[in-house]
Protein backbone atom coordinates (compact mmCIF):
# COMPACT_ATOMS: atom_id res chain seq x y z
CA UNK A 1 0.00 0.00 0.00
CA UNK A 2 2.71 2.33 1.12
CA UNK A 3 4.17 1.40 -2.70
CA UNK A 4 1.43 2.61 -4.02
CA UNK A 5 1.11 5.79 -2.31
CA UNK A 6 4.54 6.39 -3.66
CA UNK A 7 4.06 5.90 -6.93
CA UNK A 8 1.04 7.94 -7.23
CA UNK A 9 2.89 11.04 -5.39
CA UNK A 10 5.22 10.78 -7.81
CA UNK A 11 3.07 10.25 -10.70
CA UNK A 12 1.18 13.54 -9.31
CA UNK A 13 4.57 15.19 -9.32
CA UNK A 14 5.26 13.95 -12.91
CA UNK A 15 2.38 15.35 -14.31
CA UNK A 16 2.45 18.89 -12.18
CA UNK A 17 5.78 19.35 -13.60
CA UNK A 18 5.19 19.11 -17.33
CA UNK A 19 1.99 20.83 -17.22
CA UNK A 20 3.89 23.74 -15.33
CA UNK A 21 6.87 23.39 -17.85
CA UNK A 22 4.47 23.56 -20.77
CA UNK A 23 3.30 26.59 -19.27
CA UNK A 24 6.73 28.17 -18.65
CA UNK A 25 7.32 27.60 -22.16
CA UNK A 26 4.05 28.95 -23.33
CA UNK A 27 4.86 31.87 -21.87
CA UNK A 28 8.31 31.92 -22.96
CA UNK A 29 7.04 31.66 -26.49
CA UNK A 30 4.14 34.00 -26.14
CA UNK A 31 7.06 36.85 -24.76
CA UNK A 32 9.21 36.22 -27.26
CA UNK A 33 7.19 37.99 -30.20
CA UNK A 34 6.23 40.96 -27.86
CA UNK A 35 10.15 42.66 -28.06
CA UNK A 36 12.28 45.67 -27.53
CA UNK A 37 13.79 47.24 -31.05
CA UNK A 38 15.34 50.18 -30.90
CA UNK A 39 13.67 51.47 -28.04
CA UNK A 40 10.50 50.96 -29.00
CA UNK A 41 8.24 47.85 -27.94
CA UNK A 42 7.08 46.05 -30.94
CA UNK A 43 5.06 42.73 -32.08
CA UNK A 44 7.93 40.85 -33.99
CA UNK A 45 7.22 37.80 -36.26
CA UNK A 46 9.78 35.93 -37.82
CA UNK A 47 8.84 34.75 -41.49
CA UNK A 48 11.18 32.26 -43.61
CA UNK A 49 10.10 31.42 -47.20
CA UNK A 50 11.63 29.81 -49.88
CA UNK A 51 11.92 33.24 -52.30
CA UNK A 52 14.89 34.59 -53.13
CA UNK A 53 16.10 37.73 -51.68
CA UNK A 54 15.23 40.77 -54.20
CA UNK A 55 13.65 38.91 -56.83
CA UNK A 56 9.65 38.25 -57.43
CA UNK A 57 7.85 37.39 -54.41
CA UNK A 58 10.58 38.87 -52.00
CA UNK A 59 10.87 42.10 -53.66
CA UNK A 60 7.10 42.30 -53.82
CA UNK A 61 7.12 41.75 -50.03
CA UNK A 62 9.81 44.35 -49.47
CA UNK A 63 8.04 46.72 -51.29
CA UNK A 64 4.37 45.95 -50.49
CA UNK A 65 3.95 43.86 -47.58
CA UNK A 66 6.37 44.97 -45.44
CA UNK A 67 5.90 48.45 -45.84
CA UNK A 68 1.97 48.42 -45.25
CA UNK A 69 1.87 46.34 -42.17
CA UNK A 70 4.35 49.01 -40.64
CA UNK A 71 1.84 52.04 -41.78
CA UNK A 72 -1.15 50.09 -40.20
CA UNK A 73 0.36 49.21 -37.45
CA UNK A 74 1.88 52.46 -36.66
CA UNK A 75 5.22 50.70 -36.51
CA UNK A 76 4.41 47.93 -33.67
CA UNK A 77 4.15 44.53 -35.84
CA UNK A 78 6.78 43.80 -37.65
CA UNK A 79 7.83 40.62 -40.23
CA UNK A 80 11.25 39.67 -39.97
CA UNK A 81 11.70 37.58 -42.86
CA UNK A 82 14.68 34.87 -43.56
CA UNK A 83 14.30 34.71 -47.30
CA UNK A 84 15.63 31.82 -50.14
CA UNK A 85 15.54 29.18 -47.97
CA UNK A 86 17.89 29.90 -45.20
CA UNK A 87 15.22 28.50 -42.99
CA UNK A 88 14.53 25.14 -45.37
CA UNK A 89 11.94 24.11 -47.27
CA UNK A 90 8.07 24.91 -46.97
CA UNK A 91 8.00 21.50 -45.10
CA UNK A 92 11.05 22.75 -42.75
CA UNK A 93 8.95 26.38 -41.80
CA UNK A 94 5.88 24.59 -41.26
CA UNK A 95 7.94 22.50 -38.43
CA UNK A 96 9.80 25.34 -37.47
CA UNK A 97 6.23 27.00 -36.84
CA UNK A 98 5.33 24.35 -34.90
CA UNK A 99 7.97 24.75 -32.39
CA UNK A 100 8.02 28.76 -31.88
CA UNK A 101 11.38 28.88 -33.46
CA UNK A 102 9.12 30.50 -36.28
CA UNK A 103 5.97 32.41 -36.16
CA UNK A 104 5.23 32.46 -39.85
CA UNK A 105 6.27 31.73 -43.32
CA UNK A 106 5.79 32.56 -47.24
CA UNK A 107 4.68 29.22 -48.77
CA UNK A 108 4.87 27.78 -52.27
CA UNK A 109 1.89 26.07 -53.31
CA UNK A 110 2.94 22.92 -52.17
CA UNK A 111 3.75 24.95 -49.03
CA UNK A 112 -0.21 25.96 -48.59
CA UNK A 113 -1.06 22.53 -49.30
CA UNK A 114 1.01 20.80 -46.31
CA UNK A 115 -0.58 23.47 -44.17
CA UNK A 116 -3.98 23.44 -45.67
CA UNK A 117 -4.84 20.23 -47.87
CA UNK A 118 -8.11 21.77 -49.25
CA UNK A 119 -5.64 24.16 -51.07
CA UNK A 120 -4.89 21.58 -53.36
CA UNK A 121 -8.48 21.89 -55.30
CA UNK A 122 -6.89 25.35 -56.87
CA UNK A 123 -3.93 23.25 -57.84
CA UNK A 124 -5.69 20.85 -60.31
CA UNK A 125 -4.27 20.22 -63.73
CA UNK A 126 -6.07 22.10 -66.40
CA UNK A 127 -8.71 23.41 -63.75
CA UNK A 128 -8.25 26.98 -64.79
CA UNK A 129 -8.03 28.54 -68.04
CA UNK A 130 -7.06 32.38 -67.16
CA UNK A 131 -6.84 34.31 -64.73
CA UNK A 132 -10.40 35.74 -64.70
CA UNK A 133 -11.60 32.46 -63.90
CA UNK A 134 -8.94 32.21 -60.34
CA UNK A 135 -10.14 35.35 -59.31
CA UNK A 136 -14.18 34.12 -59.89
CA UNK A 137 -13.34 31.19 -57.72
CA UNK A 138 -11.41 33.48 -55.32
CA UNK A 139 -14.28 35.73 -54.64
CA UNK A 140 -16.63 32.74 -54.04
CA UNK A 141 -14.04 31.08 -52.08
CA UNK A 142 -11.59 33.65 -50.23
CA UNK A 143 -13.85 33.79 -46.87
CA UNK A 144 -13.88 29.70 -46.62
CA UNK A 145 -10.34 29.73 -46.87
CA UNK A 146 -9.36 31.52 -44.01
CA UNK A 147 -11.39 29.27 -42.10
CA UNK A 148 -9.64 26.12 -43.74
CA UNK A 149 -6.32 27.36 -42.07
CA UNK A 150 -7.83 28.47 -39.06
CA UNK A 151 -8.93 25.28 -38.54
CA UNK A 152 -5.18 24.05 -38.30
CA UNK A 153 -3.97 26.69 -36.53
CA UNK A 154 -3.06 29.35 -39.38
CA UNK A 155 -4.11 32.86 -39.63
CA UNK A 156 -3.59 34.40 -43.65
CA UNK A 157 -1.92 37.66 -44.04
CA UNK A 158 -1.95 37.69 -47.65
CA UNK A 159 -3.59 35.40 -50.18
CA UNK A 160 -0.46 35.34 -52.99
CA UNK A 161 0.32 33.30 -55.84
CA UNK A 162 2.80 31.90 -57.76
CA UNK A 163 1.28 31.84 -61.25
CA UNK A 164 0.33 28.97 -64.05
CA UNK A 165 3.47 27.31 -63.45
CA UNK A 166 5.45 26.03 -66.57
CA UNK A 167 7.51 23.32 -67.58
CA UNK A 168 11.58 23.42 -67.97
CA UNK A 169 13.79 20.90 -70.20
CA UNK A 170 17.61 20.72 -69.86
CA UNK A 171 17.19 17.89 -73.26
CA UNK A 172 14.44 18.85 -75.78
CA UNK A 173 10.44 19.52 -75.77
CA UNK A 174 7.96 17.98 -73.48
CA UNK A 175 5.21 18.37 -75.72
CA UNK A 176 3.81 14.54 -76.29
CA UNK A 177 3.72 11.35 -73.71
CA UNK A 178 6.76 10.14 -75.50
CA UNK A 179 8.70 13.19 -74.52
CA UNK A 180 7.66 12.78 -70.95
CA UNK A 181 8.51 9.22 -71.05
CA UNK A 182 12.13 9.83 -71.96
CA UNK A 183 12.49 12.49 -69.20
CA UNK A 184 13.66 12.25 -65.64
CA UNK A 185 11.39 14.97 -64.12
CA UNK A 186 11.66 15.90 -60.77
CA UNK A 187 9.21 16.42 -58.56
CA UNK A 188 8.96 18.47 -54.88
CA UNK A 189 5.32 19.38 -54.88
CA UNK A 190 4.10 16.07 -53.12
CA UNK A 191 1.17 13.80 -54.50
CA UNK A 192 -0.54 15.65 -56.62
CA UNK A 193 1.84 16.48 -58.93
CA UNK A 194 3.85 13.36 -58.68
CA UNK A 195 0.34 11.52 -59.74
CA UNK A 196 -0.25 14.54 -62.48
CA UNK A 197 3.33 13.91 -63.96
CA UNK A 198 2.54 9.79 -63.71
CA UNK A 199 -1.14 10.51 -65.95
CA UNK A 200 1.06 12.27 -68.31
CA UNK A 201 3.34 9.29 -68.76
CA UNK A 202 6.68 10.53 -67.19
CA UNK A 203 8.88 8.46 -64.42
CA UNK A 204 8.44 11.47 -61.53
CA UNK A 205 11.73 11.69 -59.37
CA UNK A 206 11.09 12.89 -55.63
CA UNK A 207 13.66 16.28 -54.89
CA UNK A 208 13.69 18.18 -51.77
CA UNK A 209 14.09 21.62 -52.71
CA UNK A 210 17.31 22.42 -51.74
CA UNK A 211 18.89 19.77 -53.79
CA UNK A 212 16.79 21.14 -56.90
CA UNK A 213 19.21 23.19 -58.55
CA UNK A 214 22.04 20.30 -58.21
CA UNK A 215 20.19 17.74 -59.39
CA UNK A 216 19.73 19.72 -62.26
CA UNK A 217 23.20 20.96 -62.87
CA UNK A 218 24.34 17.43 -62.41
CA UNK A 219 22.03 15.50 -64.78
CA UNK A 220 19.99 13.44 -61.60
CA UNK A 221 17.14 15.14 -63.21
CA UNK A 222 16.76 17.25 -66.65
CA UNK A 223 13.29 18.78 -66.55
CA UNK A 224 10.91 20.53 -64.07
CA UNK A 225 7.43 22.46 -63.29
CA UNK A 226 7.82 25.71 -61.69
CA UNK A 227 7.01 29.82 -62.07
CA UNK A 228 8.91 31.71 -64.05
CA UNK A 229 9.94 33.79 -61.38
CA UNK A 230 11.55 30.68 -59.68
CA UNK A 231 13.53 29.86 -62.85
CA UNK A 232 14.97 33.01 -62.81
CA UNK A 233 15.77 33.86 -59.30
CA UNK A 234 17.53 30.72 -58.89
CA UNK A 235 18.95 30.79 -62.18
CA UNK A 236 18.08 28.02 -63.52
CA UNK A 237 17.67 29.44 -66.88
CA UNK A 238 20.88 29.44 -67.70
CA UNK A 239 21.07 25.35 -67.37
CA UNK A 240 17.51 24.72 -69.39
CA UNK A 241 16.83 24.89 -72.94
CA UNK A 242 13.19 24.43 -73.42
CA UNK A 243 10.12 26.10 -72.05
CA UNK A 244 7.12 25.21 -72.61
CA UNK A 245 4.34 27.81 -71.69
CA UNK A 246 1.21 25.44 -70.85
CA UNK A 247 -0.60 26.54 -68.00
CA UNK A 248 -0.99 23.17 -66.56
CA UNK A 249 -1.77 24.01 -63.15
CA UNK A 250 -2.41 27.46 -61.41
CA UNK A 251 -0.09 27.15 -57.90
CA UNK A 252 -1.51 29.79 -54.96
CA UNK A 253 0.80 30.89 -52.91
CA UNK A 254 0.40 32.64 -49.19
CA UNK A 255 2.08 34.58 -46.24
CA UNK A 256 1.11 32.75 -42.62
CA UNK A 257 1.06 33.16 -39.57
CA UNK A 258 0.32 30.95 -36.52
CA UNK A 259 -2.97 31.36 -34.69
CA UNK A 260 -1.07 31.50 -31.42
CA UNK A 261 1.40 34.23 -32.58
CA UNK A 262 -1.16 36.04 -34.09
CA UNK A 263 -3.65 35.98 -31.26
CA UNK A 264 -0.73 37.77 -29.14
CA UNK A 265 -1.35 40.62 -31.32
CA UNK A 266 -3.52 43.54 -30.35
CA UNK A 267 -7.15 43.41 -32.13
CA UNK A 268 -7.02 46.43 -33.44
CA UNK A 269 -3.81 45.89 -35.31
CA UNK A 270 -4.93 42.44 -36.45
CA UNK A 271 -8.96 43.67 -37.93
CA UNK A 272 -5.98 46.60 -39.19
CA UNK A 273 -3.43 43.73 -40.63
CA UNK A 274 -6.73 42.15 -41.91
CA UNK A 275 -8.34 45.20 -43.89
CA UNK A 276 -4.59 46.08 -45.26
CA UNK A 277 -4.33 42.32 -46.74
CA UNK A 278 -7.55 42.41 -48.19
CA UNK A 279 -6.78 45.53 -50.25
CA UNK A 280 -3.89 44.61 -51.87
CA UNK A 281 -4.24 40.73 -52.76
CA UNK A 282 -5.37 40.70 -55.78
CA UNK A 283 -2.72 43.72 -56.61
CA UNK A 284 -0.02 41.23 -54.63
CA UNK A 285 -1.14 38.58 -57.70
CA UNK A 286 -1.45 40.93 -61.10
CA UNK A 287 2.09 41.93 -59.64
CA UNK A 288 3.35 38.18 -59.55
CA UNK A 289 1.63 37.68 -62.58
CA UNK A 290 3.48 40.94 -64.88
CA UNK A 291 6.69 39.47 -63.03
CA UNK A 292 6.60 35.91 -64.38
CA UNK A 293 5.55 37.39 -67.83
CA UNK A 294 9.00 39.55 -67.78
CA UNK A 295 10.68 36.63 -66.85
CA UNK A 296 9.31 34.14 -69.22
CA UNK A 297 10.19 37.11 -72.35
CA UNK A 298 13.58 37.46 -70.26
CA UNK A 299 14.91 33.75 -70.80
CA UNK A 300 13.36 33.16 -74.14
CA UNK A 301 15.52 36.55 -75.20
CA UNK A 302 18.70 34.70 -73.67
CA UNK A 303 18.11 32.05 -75.90
CA UNK A 304 15.62 29.06 -74.29
CA UNK A 305 13.57 27.96 -76.84
CA UNK A 306 9.54 28.23 -76.56
CA UNK A 307 7.78 24.84 -77.16
CA UNK A 308 4.30 25.92 -77.68
CA UNK A 309 1.57 23.32 -78.10
CA UNK A 310 -1.55 22.58 -80.51
CA UNK A 311 -5.02 22.48 -79.39
CA UNK A 312 -4.91 18.37 -80.06
CA UNK A 313 -1.55 17.90 -77.97
CA UNK A 314 -3.25 19.76 -74.83
CA UNK A 315 -6.23 17.92 -75.11
CA UNK A 316 -4.31 14.12 -75.18
CA UNK A 317 -2.82 15.48 -71.88
CA UNK A 318 -6.35 17.04 -70.43
CA UNK A 319 -7.86 13.34 -71.63
CA UNK A 320 -5.33 12.27 -69.30
CA UNK A 321 -5.63 14.43 -66.30
CA UNK A 322 -9.22 15.44 -65.49
CA UNK A 323 -9.45 12.01 -64.05
CA UNK A 324 -7.09 12.79 -61.15
CA UNK A 325 -9.52 15.51 -59.76
CA UNK A 326 -11.79 13.00 -58.74
CA UNK A 327 -8.75 10.91 -57.44
CA UNK A 328 -7.86 12.99 -54.62
CA UNK A 329 -11.81 13.93 -53.87
CA UNK A 330 -11.50 12.93 -50.35
CA UNK A 331 -7.86 13.31 -49.41
CA UNK A 332 -7.33 16.81 -49.47
CA UNK A 333 -10.41 17.89 -50.18
CA UNK A 334 -14.13 16.33 -50.57
CA UNK A 335 -16.19 15.51 -53.09
CA UNK A 336 -19.20 18.33 -52.37
CA UNK A 337 -16.38 20.70 -52.96
CA UNK A 338 -14.47 19.72 -56.29
CA UNK A 339 -18.52 19.94 -57.28
CA UNK A 340 -18.64 23.81 -56.05
CA UNK A 341 -15.71 24.81 -57.46
CA UNK A 342 -16.68 22.87 -60.70
CA UNK A 343 -20.46 24.64 -60.63
CA UNK A 344 -18.41 28.19 -60.22
CA UNK A 345 -16.10 27.56 -63.00
CA UNK A 346 -19.39 26.61 -65.12
CA UNK A 347 -21.50 29.70 -63.81
CA UNK A 348 -18.48 32.24 -65.31
CA UNK A 349 -18.06 30.18 -68.54
CA UNK A 350 -21.62 30.99 -69.10
CA UNK A 351 -21.93 34.04 -68.07
CA UNK A 352 -18.37 35.80 -69.73
CA UNK A 353 -17.44 33.22 -72.56
CA UNK A 354 -20.48 34.06 -74.57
Amino acid sequence: MKCKKVVLLLWIWCVMFFLGSAFLFQEAWAENIKQMRNGKMVYLAKMGTLAPDGVGWAALIKELINPGILKVTNGEVILDWYYGGTMGDDLDILAKMRNGQLQGGGFSGWGVVMACPEMAIMELPFLFDNYDEVEYVYSKLRPRINKWYEKRGYHIIVLAEQDFDQLYSTKHALKTPEDFKNSRILTWYGPLEERTLKAMNASPVPIRVPEVAASIRTGVCDAFVSPAIWAVGTQMYTVMKHINPLRIRYSPAAGVVTLRAWNQIPKEYRDAIDNFGASIELEFRQKVRASNEKCIKAMIKYGMVEDKMTTAQIDVFKNRLMPVWDEFAGKYYSKAELEEVKGYLAEFRSKYKK
